[in-house]
């Protein structure tokens, strides 16, 4: 039993799955001396640096996005994300140079099937997860990627803007819809980006957006992934609608 438990541990070290005292270790390195454990051989070590790296965010962005997209061990490039996540809007700008360019599981097509989830699903672009998860004023930072014109970008905000905005009440306004029409508009033959478009429709609770979820659902047959997901988020919207008159 014992050698088992020593052997589950060794392949969580190897993951990257620090003990606490090795993030206390590290605890007093300065910035250069935590950017430095960065590359260290050791996978737990780096995790530590990354944790550590919290109270230096901003000054070590570059760093971290660079370790990140070449990093293998899950719970470091855990540790990074959760890092980064507590940058401020020039970090957030900085991460967004990173989208759609880390990892492979990022949607490339269509989806078969419709999600069964209640929520609003989480990215699957690691750099689009943690930019959903920061704080509401960076917005901005996606909003210039979506009015941008670089597409593997914007497939990826749009997966941040609408997770954003479906969990924080504040951003759930006309200006904000507006962006989300738009890309519709603009990107009426990428279907992939349109999928994406009406899964953030059900973000926002506006006549606008059940007119558009309608139109897709009168559009396409009941078998089409559109209609499938326009159906989904005009549902989310129903209940949110019915949650609301009862609170």
């Amino acid at each position: 039993m014992k050698h088992n438990l020593k052997s589950d541990l060794d392949k969580l070290k190897y993951r990257g799955l620090p003990l606490e005292e090795d993030v206390i270790l590290l605890k007093d390195k300065s910035l250069e001396e935590l950017i430095y454990c960065l590359n260290d051989n050791d996978a737990s070590v780096r995790t530590s640096a990354a944790v550590n790296l919290k109270h230096y965010t901003d000054k070590a962005a570059d760093y971290l996005l660079l370790c990140l997209s070449e990093e293998d061990s899950l719970y470091t490039k855990i540790a990074i994300c959760e890092t980064l996540e507590a940058g401020n809007i020039d970090t957030a700008r900085k991460m967004a140079e990173y989208l759609g360019k880390i990892g492979n599981n990022q949607y490339k097509k269509l989806p078969k099937k419709v999600s069964l989830k209640k929520s609003y699903p989480l990215p699957r672009d690691i750099i689009a997860r943690t930019l959903a998860k920061m704080k509401a004023d960076i917005l901005h930072v996606l909003i210039e990627v979506l009015q941008s014109d670089d597409l593997i970008k914007i497939y990826e905000a749009a997966d941040s803007f609408g997770y954003m905005c479906f969990y924080n009440e504040t951003l759930q306004n006309e200006k904000n819809l507006k962006y989300i029409i738009n890309l519709i508009d603009k990107y009426k033959d990428d279907k992939l980006l349109v999928w994406k478009s009406l899964t953030c429709l059900s973000a926002f609770n506006f006549f606008k957006s059940r007119d558009i979820l309608n139109s897709f659902i009168n559009e396409y047959s009941n078998e089409d992934i559109l209609f499938l997901e326009a159906k989904r988020s005009l549902d989310i919207l129903g209940k949110r609608q019915l949650y609301n008159k009862t609170k």
